[in-house]
This record gives C-alpha cells, sequence and structure tokens, in this order.
C-alpha cells in the first residue's frame, strides 16, 4: 500500500468517513505491516496535539488502550465502580457502525499484535495492585517509589499505592484511577498514591501544584480521599480544582459537592457548585471555615505554577509573559501552555511586549535592560550606568519602548531611557530627583500625550515631569512615601500607595485626591489601570486583588485568589482577562464573565 493510500484511510478513519469497502483493505494492512501501525499510531499523536477533542475520538482512544495494552473491561474488574464513569470522560463515537466495528477489531489487533510484536513502545498491563494509570502526558513525567528510586516514565504506566508521580516544569499529566476518576496535574505538580491506612480509605495525596479533577460516582461507605498538606476533602462525585501550595490549600467547585476538612483541628465544610474554599497554613484553629461565592464575574481559567513574580500581557492579550530570578517566559494565555524560554542572568522586576507582541522588554532594579526576541536563543543586554548611588526602582513603559530608573542616594537623578526596536539604548533626559518610586505613561500610538514620569521620595514629596521636555508639572507632599505608584495611559491619574495614607487617587490636572484604602491594614504591592483608565487595579499583600473605579471610587472588584500575598497583577488590554501572582511563584489567570466587571476598551 502506498504511503499516500495509507494516509487517506487514516485520515479518514479519524473523520469517521472510512467507507465500508475500504475496512477490509486496513484491517489488513495494519495486521501485516509494522510500518503502517508506526504510522497510524504517528498521525493519531499529531492529531492529538492539534486538536484536543481527539482525546475522546474512537481511533485515539483505542490507539491508546492497545499501546496500553488496557481495556475498560480490564479496569472494571479491578474496580467494579469503574462501571459509571464521568460524562465527559465517555468515548464519544462519531463512526458508522460498521467503523465503530472495524475500530474495535483495529483495537484488537493492535492490543495483540502490537504487544507480542513489539512494533511499538508498550507498558505492561496493571498488576493486581496497581491503583492508577498515566493515560497520558505532555513533557516529562517521574515515578519515585519507597525506596526513593526515580525513573522517567511514559503513557501507560501503572502506579502502586507508595509511589509518587511528579510532573516537569513543562509538562502535563492526565491519570486515570481505579475508579474512573481523572485527575489533570498541571506543571511542577507532585502527586502520591500512599498505602491504605487501617480504615481502608482510598487516598490520593497531592503534594504540591494543580489538580483538575473529574470524579467519578463514588460509593457512600467507599469515597476518594484527596488530601494536601493543610486539608483533606472527601470527593463525593463531582467535577472540581484542586491547588496545594506552600502555605494553603483551595477547592473551586463547578458541580457536585465536597467535604473540605482543615488538617490542623479536623474542622470542615461543605462546599458546593460555585464555591470555593481556602486553607491557609497559619490559621488559628479559631478561625472558622467557611465556603464562600466564586466571584460571579471572573472565573480562574489557568493556573502557570513556577512561572514568576512579574507578568505582562501582550497587546493582543492573547499571551503571557512572566519572570523570575533566572527565566523568562511566555504561556498561551487561553490554555496556560508554555510556548518559549529564555534563560537569564538577573531578576527581571519590569516586564512589557513591545508594540507589535514578538519581543519582550525586561529591566532589573541592577541596571540590566534587555530586549528579547520571543523564540530566539538570547536576548540583546544592556547595563544602565548610574552616576550616583546604586538603582533603586524602575518602570517600563506599556509600549516596552520607555525604561525610567531611580537611584538610592539623596544626590540621585531619574534617568529616562529610549529602547530601539534594534536594541540599542539611548539616555533622553536626566531629571533631579531624590530616591523614590518611579512610573511612567506615554499615552497611545498616535496620541499627542507627552511622556510623563513620576516620582515619589521618601518625605511624601511626589513630583510629575514631561520628561521630554523636562518640565515638572505638578508636585504634591503626601504624608509619606508613595512606595507603590501607576499612571493611567494619558498619564492623568496618578494611583499610589504610601505608608502613611493608604491607596489614593489622583487627577493630577485638578489636584483631587480620593482615598480608595486606609492606611494602617493591608499593604498594596502592585497598582495597574485599565487601558481606558476607567479602573485601578492593586495586588494585594492579603492575597486579594482589588479594583475600584476612578470615575467615583467605588470598589469594582474583590476577588480572592487563594495565594497567601499577591506580588503583581496585570490586566489585559481589552480587560477580559487579569493575571496575578503570588509569592510561591505561580501566575493565575483569570477571566472577566459579566458585563458588571470593571469595563476596559
Amino acid at each position: 500500500m502506498s504511503d499516500e493510500r495509507l494516509h487517506h484511510l487514516i485520515d479518514s478513519l479519524l473523520d469517521g468517513q472510512l467507507a465500508e469497502s475500504d475496512q477490509t483493505e486496513f484491517v489488513e494492512e495494519l495486521r501485516s505491516s509494522a510500518e503502517a501501525r508506526r504510522v497510524y499510531w504517528e498521525l493519531i499523536e499529531q492529531d492529538s496535539l492539534l486538536q484536543e477533542v481527539v482525546r475522546e475520538s474512537t481511533g485515539r482512544d483505542l490507539a491508546r488502550l492497545a499501546s496500553d495494552d488496557l481495556s475498560i473491561a480490564r479496569l472494571s474488574q479491578t474496580s467494579p465502580s469503574l462501571r459509571e464513569t464521568p460524562s465527559r470522560f465517555k468515548i464519544r463515537y462519531s463512526l458508522t457502525a460498521g467503523a465503530v466495528l472495524l475500530s474495535a477489531v483495529i483495537g484488537v489487533v493492535f492490543a495483540g499484535s502490537f504487544w507480542w510484536q513489539n512494533s511499538l513502545p508498550t507498558t505492561p498491563a496493571p498488576s493486581q495492585g496497581s491503583v492508577a494509570l498515566l493515560h497520558s502526558l505532555t513533557g516529562d513525567v517521574w515515578l519515585s517509589d519507597p525506596q526513593q528510586r526515580a525513573e522517567k516514565v511514559t503513557s501507560g504506566q501503572q502506579f502502586l499505592a507508595g509511589d509518587k508521580l511528579q510532573v516537569g516544569e513543562e509538562g502535563e499529566a492526565e491519570v486515570l484511577l481505579a475508579d474512573g476518576s481523572r485527575l489533570i496535574l498541571g506543571a511542577d505538580s507532585v502527586l502520591q498514591f500512599p498505602s491504605a491506612e487501617g480504615d481502608g480509605e482510598r487516598r490520593v495525596h497531592l503534594e504540591r501544584g494543580a489538580a483538575e479533577v473529574e470524579a467519578a460516582v463514588q460509593l457512600p461507605d467507599d469515597p476518594l480521599i484527596l488530601s494536601t498538606e493543610q486539608a483533606r476533602l472527601v470527593v463525593l462525585g463531582t467535577r472540581f480544582r484542586l491547588y496545594a501550595g506552600d502555605g494553603d490549600s483551595r477547592v473551586e467547585l463547578e458541580e457536585g459537592k465536597v467535604q473540605f476538612e482543615r488538617s490542623s483541628d479536623r474542622k470542615s465544610v461543605e462546599v458546593t457548585a460555585g464555591q470555593y474554599a481556602v486553607v491557609v497554613a497559619e490559621q488559628e484553629s479559631t478561625s472558622p471555615l467557611i465556603a464562600q461565592p466564586l466571584d460571579a464575574n471572573w472565573r480562574l481559567r489557568q493556573t502557570l505554577l513556577r512561572a514568576g513574580r512579574q507578568i505582562a500581557f501582550s497587546h493582543q492579550g492573547s499571551r503571557l509573559a512572566t519572570a523570575d530570578h533566572a527565566r523568562i517566559k511566555v504561556w498561551d494565555v487561553s490554555t496556560g501552555e508554555l510556548q518559549h524560554i529564555l534563560r537569564t542572568s538577573a531578576w527581571s522586576d519590569r516586564l512589557a511586549f513591545t508594540p507589535s507582541d514578538d519581543a519582550i522588554v525586561a529591566l532589573s532594579e541592577s541596571g540590566q535592560a534587555l530586549l528579547w526576541s520571543v523564540g530566539e536563543p538570547a536576548a540583546i543586554l544592556s547595563e544602565l550606568k548610574c552616576e550616583h548611588g546604586q538603582l533603586r526602582r524602575c518602570d517600563v513603559s506599556r509600549s516596552g519602548s520607555w525604561l525610567v530608573q531611580s537611584s538610592s542616594v539623596d544626590s540621585g537623578y531619574l534617568p529616562v531611557w529610549k529602547i530601539e526596536p534594534a536594541g540599542t539604548i539611548s539616555l533622553v533626559r536626566s531629571l533631579t530627583m531624590k530616591a523614590g518610586s518611579v512610573a511612567l505613561a506615554e499615552g497611545e500610538a498616535g496620541s499627542d500625550t507627552p511622556l510623563i514620569v513620576v516620582a515619589s521620595q521618601w518625605n511624601g514629596t511626589t513630583v510629575k515631569w514631561d520628561a521630554s521636555s523636562g518640565k515638572e508639572l505638578a508636585r504634591y507632599r503626601f504624608g509619606s512615601e508613595l512606595h507603590r505608584t501607576a499612571l493611567s495611559l494619558d498619564g492623568r491619574l496618578l494611583a499610589g500607595f504610601g505608608n502613611a495614607d493608604g491607596l489614593l487617587l489622583v487627577d493630577t490636572e485638578t489636584g483631587e485626591t480620593r482615598k480608595l484604602w486606609p492606611p494602617g491594614s493591608v499593604r498594596v504591592n502592585r497598582l495597574r489601570f485599565s487601558a481606558d483608565g476607567r479602573a485601578v487595579f492593586a495586588a494585594m499583600n492579603d492575597g486579594v486583588a482589588r479594583a475600584w473605579s476612578t470615575h467615583d471610587g467605588q470598589s469594582l472588584l474583590v476577588l480572592s485568589t487563594g495565594d497567601s500575598h499577591l506580588l503583581s497583577l496585570d490586566v489585559s488590554t481589552d480587560g477580559v482577562w487579569v493575571a496575578t501572582s503570588g509569592d510561591d511563584g505561580a501566575v493565575k489567570i483569570w477571566q472577566r464573565e459579566s458585563p458588571t466587571a470593571p469595563e476596559t476598551k
């Protein structure tokens, strides 16, 4: 059979359009040709990467079952409750009756001849004592046994009680439990299958990371137990997300219900659809454990583990850049897929995409600036020199075209730099200013808005300049330095947080000042205006992202992220997405679903 003919038959099978007259020819070719079987498997895998729905199509599932030498009937023998699988997990047949029969024949051929002829890499069928199966994976996945022996594993790997599964930094793993429950583990997650305890409970322990769970219907007297360091969750048959951080655990319910128990004092709460609950390690036993409604306007869509503390959306909103001390990463916003990594030699304290979205500008408080054409193996690096003292604070304009920094001495100055598309950086203006926090705004592309810089020094003096001309535009005196500052895109509105005054919103043209958050409570770690200037967002030290209307100061958003502390956030240009970063290096991406949330253009 020619390659073209074989590819045509495989494509027809995947599309559910394989003619009955071609079935016999196809089956005979697969039975007699190892190369045909190899090509079939390869095309199935490629198709699954391009189209997620293939995960549930007949061809892919039968190929998976064949390579695993596993069948639903065999799993059912291991655990009778598997016969009731979640509705989303059931195979959806789109082929004709004849094609379904053919697929079954192909499955038999694969399970037999593939295994005995060693035409494809396979794994043994689960032994009697296995508790789970690695159904599929991307990236690297490791297995360590109770003796701490570790090995990299492939699809079809069986797990025994006491085994531990670890997903690589760029990976994902789909685990099928014996009862039919499905767990999708995110990057850098660790899942352990503990030995059964004396009471016979079936337990799975999420040591670290994130797991999306589709649980099979559970028997009342034998429920599945998922645990983290801080909490214990009794699964009652549901769909939910479970997050395990260094200091907290969070569960979010999409449907069904779970019993969520705090490990420290055994207090528990029933969490139902549309609710979430959080257990924090340092919570006192007297603190109530309550289920709260998920924010009606925003839903958590992605959790990016080990992403970094600094974040920036692309201008189109389809990608997100994150950075930690050694790497800059680019992610797909809608899928959470890691697309590119750049390894760096310094912290990145500010990030921005260039207007074309094909490059990223990063600036560190140590004075290192880089321009990275996304996907290239290296970036263009520049060292920004400071004439007096050490560089202290920095900011990058939303377009990535302008950089500003302040120094750490009273006789310091405020350098404003221009970065060109080729990566060259030139000093445009040096403003006389004592040490302090800085922010800049350049207006929308093509507008007449000048480049605006604001800096606040230790005694509360805060100055606004036209950086293009060096002209001072306004001067304010607050009770203390505004440690965190941000400017609206047009440079008119200033948001600043200081220990003495709390969070302030200042109209720099009229001088009107509004207090959005009182001093002496929760600290603000990052501020960001929406693109249209109608909302200002704050990443707060209590793990909550908040937003206020710049028109009247009314609260627009109170989003409990489940993190102990929020270090940074960003808002997409269209206002549909918000990204938050916690102190554990994880970044969460939230999507707006209601028009009552902060409106942006």
